[in-house]
This record gives C-alpha cells, structure tokens and sequence, in this order.
C-alpha cells in the first residue's frame, strides 16, 4: 500500500490540464475577503462615476415608449393583471416576462421620471461587472486578472447602449441572470448533486426570461468545463475517453439544453408573429452569411478600438463586398485555428474566441430580426470571452517576463481610463433623440430608421421644416414604407398642407389597407378640411380594426359634434372612456355634447371627473359652471310649474 506521502507527491505529480478527483479543477483563491470586498467596492464606485450622466437622459422614443411611456399594463404597476399579461404576450415580438416585472417595478417607483428607469439599468450593469469578477475569481483563483478584465467590462464604450437605454433593460437583467447561473455551476461543480444544480436551472430560467439571447449558456458551461474548471482535457486521455467525457458533460446539461429549445421556438414565433423576422426573399441567405463573416470581424474590431460607435448600423446590400466577406471568413478561421493549436498551452484562447463567436451566433444575422446589419447590445456578453483570452494571454506572458509587469500594469490601468473617459462621452450622446440620431448621421447619413427617428424628433419640438427634411430622406431609403408616409403627413398637417398630407395618408393605405393610423390620420386631414363625411367613415374604418381604440372613438364622436350629431356623439365619447377611462379631455367633450342635450346633471358629473383627472385642466371648471347654471335654471322652472 502507498504511504501518505506518496500519495501527495503523486497528486503534486499531475498534470494541470487532467481533470482531479472530483471531475474539475476549481483554483481555491488565496485572497482575503476584505482584499475582494476592496477591489468589487472600486469597480461599482467607478462604474457608477462613469454611467452617473444617465440620470439626466430622456427617454427615446425608439422603443422605450413601446416598452415604458406607452405601455398601458407596465403603467398598472405590479398587479395580477399585468402579471398575467407579462407572463403571456408578445408584445414588442418578444417573451420576456421578468424585462416586464422589472419595467413595472419601475414604474411603481419612480412613475414617469426618466432618471430612476436610467439608473436601474447602471446599477444592474455594476452588478454584473462585480459578478463577473467573483466568476473569473471563482474559478481560477486569479484576483488581479478578474479585475481587469471586470473593469475593462464594466466600462466598454459598446456597453454604453445597453445601459443608458431604457427598452435595453432586458439586455442588463439577462446578463445579470446569465453571470449568476455561470457562478452557481462553478459552485455546482465543485460539489456536484441535484439540489445545487437547481440553481443552475432556475438561473437559466430567469435568463431566458429576461432576454431570449440566454440560449447560448448551454454550450457555454461546456466551454468553461474544459477551461478553467477542467472537466475534460485533450491531453492525458484517450479519444474514446474524451468523447466519453464530452457526452457525460452533455448528457449532464439535457434539461438545459432543452430550455434553450424551446425558447427558441417561443422566441421565432413571437418575432414572425411581430413582423420583424426577415424573409429569404427579401434578403438572401448568401448575403445574410456574408454580413456575418463582415459583422464578426467588425464587432471584434470594436471590441479593441470601439470608435466610431453609433446605434443604428445600415445594412446595405449594395455594400456587401465579396471579397470583404471571403477575406473576414479567411480572419475567423486562422484566428480559429491559431487558437485550436495552442488549445493545450493556452486553453483560454480558444474557450475565450469560441465563446465570442457562440454568444453572439443567435443574433449575428443568420435569422434576421430588424432592418440593422449588426448592433453594439449584442456585444453586451460575447465581448466577456475576448476579454478573457487577451488579459489571460497578456497575465501569462508577463509572468514568463516579471521585468514587463509593470508595464503591463500601467497599459492596463491606461486601457481601463480610455475606456472610461470614452463611456461617458457616449452616454452623453444618449441624451435625446436628436443628440442619438443627429450623432448617427454624422457618422453615416444613409438608412430610414436614423433619418426617420430625427425627423419625429424635430416634429415634436415643432421644428416642422426640419423635421421635412429628414423624413423625405427616409423616404429615398424606403420608399413604399407605409409608415414613414404617415409620418410626413403628420408633419405636412402640422404645417397646415392638408391636401398633401392627405395625399400621403391615401398612399400609405395603397399599401397597407388595414392600417389603423392610416385611416385615424387620413380622417383628421379630412375633418380639418371639413370633409365630415368622408372623415366620419375613415375613423369607422379605424375603429373596425381597432374596436376598443379610445382614439377612433373620439376622433368620430368630434365629426358627429361638428354636425350637431350630439346624441350619436355622446355614444362615441362614452365608447372612448370605456377604454380610457382616465382620460380627463374625453369626459370634457362628452360633458359638453351632454349640455347641448340639455342633460345637465351629466355633463356636471363628467365635468368633475375631469377635474379630478386633472385639477389644472381649465375648461370642465368653466363648462361646470354652465352646467350648474342649467340645473338651477330647469329647478326654477319646474318651481314656477
């Protein structure tokens, strides 16, 4: 029998790539918890210091109104109603229910005030970069790296938009999720049994919940069992023995893998279901393949030299260079294989490649959703695995050279300030609409989303001739699009051009006939015009495809007002408030069309409903007085009688 001390030697003895005892090799930190409580303290104070411009931001009508400012069930707060409706639609061609919850919570706290929705975001992006720290920490015992690369993170210039934009919520509370469920399988695998890895799946479920993006996490735990938790090796064991081990691993994670399934079904059936998935006719699979191999290599490109950065990237066909794209696949692939080949020396270069270039497959363009080529969010975690294989690469290199350390050190701390002097320009660039889009033209003037958002931006500061123009570009971009032709009605009308703006409307609802702010807008063109009957069956045309939509309703009932129509007019204003009921200028117009009935005990009451809508609203304090008036006037006479 071996004694003790042949026992430790051979443990000493074995190689560091092959799998211990306890099927992984987790670095036990030598660090003190004071030492790792000082480092997490820096990096939120100064992730913190960099985002704090946030809070003076507004929210961008590109999306946060479709996800905030407009979203009737997120402004109930946190309810049963609005429960049920987050856990069950797919509103915004999406299912993320905790992205609703955490949006309702929102609301609950700080109402309409864009600064508390801001700060959330930043203090769950510090969160994140202090989860990722004790991962790395976790699982390698290294302290000075895992900061690096948790700073280097929390202040990535291409972050900037996943955290100073409000709709973008989901992407910080994914990866919130996704950091935590990587965390718990470390401690999993450190001692493996079911009641640990139930952590593991509620992460997981939290994480699909919150961002359908989540889907990655699977491959990426077996990317993290052969480095650094070494679970499988290519070195001491035999390939059937390394396949055996790779199907264990696997076999382990079924339930996940299952997850990540049928989130993607979920996921492809909310965004046909949106409308916002491509098809193959209108972008061929070769091109979508091109742009990828173009959109790899440019998001790597970012990820070290992260300027120009802009929110919304053109996706030209016209611009899809053959040999660009041949060239980008030649990059991916040495850069693959370079890494493949020192995959025994140094295992996190390929764990850290494999897991840029697997995190972000889901959103590379392969399925396109939206009209973007690529997008800074969805750097938002694949840019972890660059970052981990430069600063190990780098940390490994300076210890084979001690004399470059400090240097190391200060190109380090040099990267970190770049990177956070650059993170607090860009959030500046968030401020508003025209500061975002106005920056995104500068850089490249072309695309329909970008001159569109700044032309809407222009419209409701009133700057009308302004606004003209960029929606007109927009227009050069895309020029059948049904929606932006509504929107240069909108600013034509506003201009006083009814003829042109209707103009716009008719032709908007050439191509899409169904449209609901086609046949709102075209009626309100009309009845400026005083066409009341043409716009009287516009807005019953809107109210066919939206029934319960309050505005049709009042838009109807102010044409059947305007034609001394008052008692088919009371019915329209008393349809609207069913679906609006807080809405203190219908209960106005509906006390008004009720005095030119004569009912003034009616028009009274809603007079008072709207006063205590809105106590500074002037007009029912005025009309009540009418009101009042009348109903001592009809209690004379029924005296006198």
């Amino acid at each position: 029998m071996a004694s003790k001390s042949q026992l430790r030697k051979s443990r000493a003895n074995r190689p560091p790539d092959s799998p211990s005892p306890k099927n992984a090799h987790i670095t036990i930190s030598t660090h003190k918890p004071w030492q790792i409580a000082v480092v997490c303290a820096i990096l939120v104070v100064i992730t913190l210091f960099a985002f704090h411009g946030v809070s003076n931001n507004d929210f961008l009508t590109y999306d946060d109104y479709d996800y905030v400012l407009h979203n009737l069930p997120v402004q109930q707060g946190l309810t049963i109603e609005s429960l049920k409706w987050a856990f069950t639609t797919y509103h915004s061609a999406n299912w993320h229910p905790l992205t609703w919850v955490s949006h309702m919570i929102d609301w609950d706290l700080y109402g309409n005030n864009p600064s508390g929705h801001h700060l959330t975001n930043v203090y769950l992006h510090a969160a994140n970069a202090v989860l990722l720290l004790l991962l790395l920490l976790y699982m390698t015992g290294y302290l000075g790296r895992s900061a690096i690369v948790a700073f280097l993170f929390a202040l990535h210039p291409a972050h900037v938009e996943s955290v100073a934009w409000v709709a973008e919520r989901k992407d910080v509370l994914c990866a919130f999720f996704y950091l935590a469920t990587l965390l718990a399988y470390g401690w999993y695998v450190r001692r493996p049994s079911w009641k640990r890895f139930v952590w593991v799946v509620l992460g997981f479920a939290c994480a699909l919940m919150s961002k359908p993006m989540a889907v990655t996490l699977p491959f990426v735990l077996l990317l993290l069992d052969y480095w650094p938790l070494r679970r499988i090796t290519f070195t001491s064991e035999t390939r059937a023995r390394r396949f055996s081990s790779f199907a264990k691993l696997c076999l382990e994670k079924w339930l996940l893998f299952i997850m990540a399934a049928i989130s993607s079904v979920i996921t492809v059936y909310a965004q046909r279901a949106g409308g916002t998935v491509a098809a193959l006719q209108t972008l061929p699979l070769l091109d979508r393949l091109a742009n990828a191999a173009i959109s790899y290599c440019r998001y790597a490109r970012l990820a070290f030299w992260p300027n120009p950065l802009i929110v919304y990237y053109y996706y030209d066909l016209n611009s899809i260079v053959v040999s660009t794209a041949l060239l980008s696949l030649l990059a991916l692939i040495l850069i693959t294989a370079a890494c493949w080949h020192y995959r025994i020396q140094r295992p996190y270069c390929l764990v850290g490649w494999l897991w840029f270039l697997g995190t972000l497959a889901p959103v590379i363009g392969i399925v396109q959703v939206g009209g973007q080529s690529m997008a800074e969010r969805y750097s938002y975690l694949p840019f972890v695995g660059l970052l981990i294989a430069v600063v190990w690469l780098v940390g490994d290199a300076v210890a084979k050279r001690p004399r470059f350390k400090l240097v190391a050190q200060l190109l380090a701390v040099a990267a970190i300030a770049a990177c956070a002097l650059k993170t607090q320009a860009q959030v500046v660039i968030w401020k508003n609409m025209i500061t975002l889009f106005g920056h995104v033209l500068d850089v490249d003037p072309r695309g329909e989303i970008p001159n569109l958002n700044l032309g809407i931006a222009y419209m409701k500061q009133g700057r009308n001739a302004d606004a003209q123009q960029y929606i007109e570009r927009a227009m050069v971009y895309n020029n059948p699009g049904s929606n932006t032709r509504l929107f240069l009605g909108d600013v034509l009308q506003a201009q006083g051009k009814l003829d042109q703006a209707a103009q716009q409307y008719r032709q908007a609802l050439a191509v899409v006939p169904n449209s609901y702010d086609g046949h709102n807008d075209l009626g309100i063109s009309l009845g400026k015009q005083g066409l009341t009957a043409e716009a009287l069956q516009q807005f019953r045309l809107a109210e066919a495809i939206q029934p319960e939509s309050a505005t049709a309703h009042s838009n109807a009932a102010w044409i059947l007002t305007e034609t001394n129509q008052f008692p088919q007019a009371v019915e329209e204003f008393t349809q609207a408030l069913r679906s609006d009921p807080a809405n203190a200028s219908t209960h106005n117009n509906l006390g008004v069309a009720l005095l030119q009935l004569g009912d003034f005990e009616r028009a009274a009451e809603q007079f008072n409903d709207a006063i205590q809508i809105d106590p500074s609203y002037a007009d029912p304090r005025r009309n009540l007085v009418i009101a009042q008036t009348g109903m001592k006037s009809n209690k004379v006479n029924k005296a006198s009688k």
